[in-house]
């Protein structure tokens, strides 16, 4: 029913726009708007500048050449308003006769602050952000990559929006970064933002199908990875109150809006751009640890076959590098390719492109091949009605190889691997060699994991104007993705991988998941005499959800060429499937008063079929103010010092809704046999709760915007403070009552609050050297206020809830003492909080010089502090398999310092033995780190020399950039930023594999 419901508003809006066509005699009553923006200083074109007709939704955007084309306007004196991130708003009356074109060229001043900017995410009425009661942060894509060194959406965000922390699982290809924005107030719910494309939400997220994707640990894939970059206009994130009254009860995490590349509607024109990349990664920077272990009596013998040990002396430490040895890590190749044709006739535009991304990874089965089709049209239909059309094609192929927490991982089988188990016999392939258990090179590298995804996703935007004061948009589409993953174990004699695995084994997982989203959003607008302005807004949004999940495992294969299960000597098989619909009513009021003063009133009201059955409706307030006291008359004396000035505060609720499912009673499937027959039956799985409600948070931001030195340095400062309360937990009963889970209810609260702070300077700007400087830091503190009288639980790998500390607070039994005459350690006799899961600071700076217009230099360095990571690696090679000289060699570390280290442990309180994992924290390491994130150069080819190339290039250059240029930190490990679990409460290093160094080569050119 609810899809039939889209259907039909969706064909409403196309019959809308079909009976609202133009007709000859009304396009012979308007007339036409053309011009270029140029930059005041510098005097060249500037583009992507949003030129738009104040008061109606007629808008252009320049091309390369900084030229635009109104059409479609009324006679008379219009204003017409050039948007542009970066520059000052510029504003000039044209005076348009019918069936003529007026000419209107712009000059922008280049600015660091801008509040006239328009902002499309979360906002209702005046979207200008000076009427912003909340920050919503911008993030222009073109601006980004003509420099950085960008394969993905989460590399555009990476360090550039205060609040927004970004943390890459590992470094595979095509695996998951964890986005957090302002924390993480859920324990059993996502802590991801929405990502919603043009408007319409789209499935996001790692892709967890098979219990972590058959075994991948941290390398979970990641739907933003199926996105290509380079058909983005723009990135809009929204982060508090402001998410409140437009997304409701599925926001507590943020949003993030990603705006496509559109046509140019009214150029008769078009232009195309082409991108050309050569890369490499490589983890030469990083030292893989050596295996040691002594030789015993049998192994230095003559007749033993270890090259290591042989002829030695007893006891002789020897190490062995299988990784280094069968140079199992290498060069990872990156070529990626991108072409677009973007232009427009009379009065339609259109951007078409299509990217492929071809990678192999710094192992040998690691590898991701990406190709991605976007189509955009845009039809002015008349002065009153425009509409945007858009559909993306994706096609995603990833090779995973296995690492982390996983027997079968390349990490695993060569760091924990021993050396007293090489052999040079000639039937050494059917040894260890130096490997964990016999999985060698060809038993790790012969394991198939694959996942095939694709996806559409698709979008249809009305913007109806039926008079000056009345503005209407429909927003409509759907995201559709089917995943395919494999994972092969072939058929061998050899006993890779032990038991029936070695007759061959095939994995396979098929996942369905489809969104629908209808969106509507009207705004009347109403001047009240010359100083106040009211804009009432209205709306309603309908989001509806399925997965579908088919799960089979073939064992037992006649040869490898033919793994189909249904030619396994056995097979098991399960599906599942969900299915999720909400929705949600809002309204808000806007007063503004002489454009200075505005103040903000809101409310949402939603259902979710996944809420219980006696949960009341949810429901959003939000009020908010800005105030661009800059602009007052009293305030004037002080331009000279503060150019620019705005204060804003902003109160609203937000809320997470609960899994599909987690309200209701449910049962497992439970076979029985009676008199020799099978019969399908039941067992009792988790007790439903009728009352189950979302998570709600409630936030309050304040902050200022401002602007010093004529504008050339500008600071946004913002304070939030949120508390989410009804969290979602597992209640215990008594296992009595037969249920195999605990049913959820609403439990506990979580506070979250912090300051951002965002600078920009341009420090300097003349005709031959431009040097610009962005910096931003934020805090965050994260603290567990209450579970609701529920006992501390396990979060993460050793994580735990305790109220009073960070979520997931990692915890161990510390050592109080060390007892050298005993030779034992004394350690507390319960876990103890040791340190923060999540940064309590971040920060980033970046610089830019131009110099002479055409070489551009950028560096990038970031940081985060005052958080840890469990070095479980290192717990493993010193403490558990021993496979690490510091263990094994008694002279690196003093008695006392490896009694700390590695016990025996006894508690302080009772005397009794304490086992290592409960004492781990000397493997609980500070993870602090500074790192040179972003390095590039770029040179824009000399207009003189492209005009003797050829007449039609309108703009060329080549660029080299480097990614994780350096890392300065004291962590042990690789590095401090892999994390061995998908979760969002695991910070762990377990084998997992390095984040490789970047070099990109890139060619681009615009014709």
């Amino acid at each position: 029913m609810f899809h039939r419901a889209i259907t039909r508003r969706l064909v409403a809006v196309a019959a809308l726009m079909v009976f609202a066509a133009p007709l000859r005699a009304v396009q012979a009553q308007s007339g036409t708007i053309t011009g270029k923006v140029t930059d005041a200083a510098t005097k060249l074109p500037i583009a992507d500048v949003r030129v738009v007709i104040t008061g109606t939704t007629f808008e252009a955007q320049t091309g390369r050449d900084g030229e635009f084309r109104l059409i479609n306007v009324r006679p008379g004196a219009v204003t017409v308003s050039a948007f542009r991130i970066g520059y000052r708003l510029k504003q000039d009356t044209a005076r348009v006769a019918a069936g003529e074109t007026a000419v209107l060229n712009l000059e922008m001043t280049a600015s660091v602050i801008n509040l006239s900017e328009v902002v499309v995410t979360g906002t209702a009425g005046n979207q200008e952000r000076k009427a912003q009661s909340a920050l919503v942060a911008s993030v222009t894509a073109a601006d980004i990559i003509k420099d950085a060194p960008v394969t993905n959406v989460a590399n555009l965000l990476q360090s550039r929006v205060p609040g927004v922390s970004l943390n890459a699982s590992s470094g595979t290809k095509g695996t998951s970064t964890q986005i957090r924005i302002r924390g993480a107030s859920s324990i059993n719910l996502s802590n991801q933002p929405l990502i919603f494309v043009d408007g319409v939400r789209i499935n996001e997220g790692p892709i967890n199908i098979g219990n972590g994707g058959a075994g991948t640990g941290g390398q979970a894939y990641d739907r933003f990875n199926d996105l290509n970059p380079e058909e983005i206009e723009s990135i809009e994130v929204v982060k508090g109150p402001a998410a409140a009254t437009l997304y409701g009860a599925d926001a507590s995490a943020g949003v993030i809006q990603i705006i496509t590349k559109k046509g140019r509607a009214g150029s008769n024109s078009f232009q195309q751009s082409l991108r050309i990349e050569q890369g490499s990664s490589s983890v030469d920077h990083i030292k893989i640890p050596d295996n040691y272990n002594t030789c015993t009596a049998a192994l230095i013998a003559p007749t033993s076959t270890n090259p290591l040990c042989r002829g030695q002396a007893l006891n002789t430490l020897v190490s062995d590098n299988p990784l280094e040895r069968a140079n199992v890590f290498r060069k990872g190749d990156e070529r990626v390719f991108n072409y677009a044709l973007r232009g427009g006739g009379q009065n339609y535009g259109f951007n078409v492109s299509y990217g492929s991304d071809n990678s192999t990874g710094t192992l040998p089965n690691e590898g991701n091949n990406r190709y991605n089709v976007r189509t955009n049209v845009n039809y002015v239909a008349n002065q009153k009605l425009n509409l945007d059309l858009g559909l993306g094609l994706v096609q995603n192929s990833t090779r995973l190889p296995n690492n982390d927490n996983n027997v079968f991982g390349w990490l695993g089988g060569g760091m924990l691997g021993d050396p007293r188990s090489r052999s040079d016999a000639p039937n050494r392939d059917a040894t260890f060699d130096g490997w964990y258990s016999n999985r060698h090179f060809n038993a790790i590298n012969s394991i198939d994991a694959n996942l095939l995804s694709k996806r559409v996703t698709s979008s249809v935007t009305a913007n109806y104007a039926p008079t000056s004061w009345f503005t209407n948009r429909f927003t409509g589409g759907l995201d559709y993705a089917t995943d395919i993953e494999t994972r092969f174990y072939p058929r061998n004699d050899s006993t890779w991988y032990g038991g029936l695995r070695d007759g061959g084994e095939n994995q396979q997982f098929s996942r369905g998941a489809e969104r629908y989203t209808f969106d509507y959003l009207g705004n009347m607008k109403k001047q009240l005499g010359t100083d106040w302005e009211t804009n009432l807004s209205f709306g309603l949004q309908t989001i509806s959800s399925r997965n579908q999940l088919v799960q089979s495992t073939g064992i037992g294969f006649v040869t490898n060429s033919n793994r189909s299960n249904n030619s396994a000597a056995t097979t098991t098989g399960s599906s599942g499937f969900t299915e999720q619909r909400q929705y949600g009513y809002l309204g808000q009021l806007q007063v503004g008063h002489l454009n200075k003063r505005f103040l903000q009133v809101g409310v949402r009201v939603d259902r979710n079929s996944s809420f219980g059955t006696n949960s009341p409706t949810f429901v959003l307030p939000k009020i908010g103010g800005s105030w661009a006291i800059g602009e007052e008359d009293f305030f004037q004396p002080l331009t000279n010092v503060i150019n620019t000035l705005r204060l804003r505060a902003a109160w609203g609720t937000t809320g997470r809704s609960p899994n599909p499912g987690q309200a209701l009673e449910t049962l497992t499937s439970a076979s029985y046999n009676l008199a020799g027959t099978t019969f399908a039956g039941a067992n009792l799985n988790r007790p439903g709760n009728p009352e189950l409600k979302p998570e709600r948070g409630t936030e309050f931001e304040a902050g200022l915007d401002a602007g010093f030195l004529s504008n050339r340095v500008s600071m946004e400062l913002t304070y939030f403070r949120k508390q989410t309360d009804d969290l979602i937990i597992a209640r215990p009963i008594p296992p009595s009552l037969g249920y195999g889970l605990n049913p959820l209810a609403n439990l506990g609260s979580v506070l979250n609050s912090g300051v951002e702070v965002g600078v920009n300077v341009q420090a300097v700007n003349s005709s031959n050297f431009r040097w610009d400087v962005r910096g931003a830091a934020n805090t965050l503190r994260n603290e567990l206020l209450s579970l609701g009288g529920q006992a501390p639980f396990v979060l993460g790998s050793i994580g735990r809830t305790l109220v009073g500390q960070q979520l997931g607070v990692m915890t161990a039994k510390v050592v109080k003492s060390v007892d050298l005459q005993n030779g034992r350690a004394v350690v507390t006799d319960t876990l103890t909080p040791v340190g923060n899961l999540f940064p309590t600071l971040e920060w980033n700076l970046t610089n830019t010089f131009t110099i002479a217009k055409n070489l551009r230099i950028s560096a990038m360095i970031d940081a985060k502090k005052d958080f840890v990571v469990y070095n479980n690696t290192r717990n493993f090679r010193e403490a558990q398999l021993i496979r690490s000289n510091v263990r094994l060699d008694t002279t690196l570390l003093s008695r006392e310092e490896r009694i700390r280290r590695y016990g025996p442990f006894v508690s302080e309180v009772t005397g009794a033995a304490v086992p290592i994992n409960d004492a781990r924290g000397a493997f609980i390491e500070e993870g602090d780190f500074v790192r040179f994130r972003e390095l590039s150069a770029t040179y824009t080819l000399p207009q003189s020399i492209m005009t003797k190339i050829s007449g039609r290039i309108q703009n060329a250059s080549v660029t080299f950039a480097m990614q994780n240029v350096k890392l300065w930190t004291n962590y042990s490990g690789f590095d401090p930023e892999l994390n061995a679990q998908s979760n969002a409460f695991g910070r762990e290093d377990f084998l997992t594999a390095p984040i490789p160094r970047r070099t990109v080569l890139r060619f681009n050119l615009n014709f």
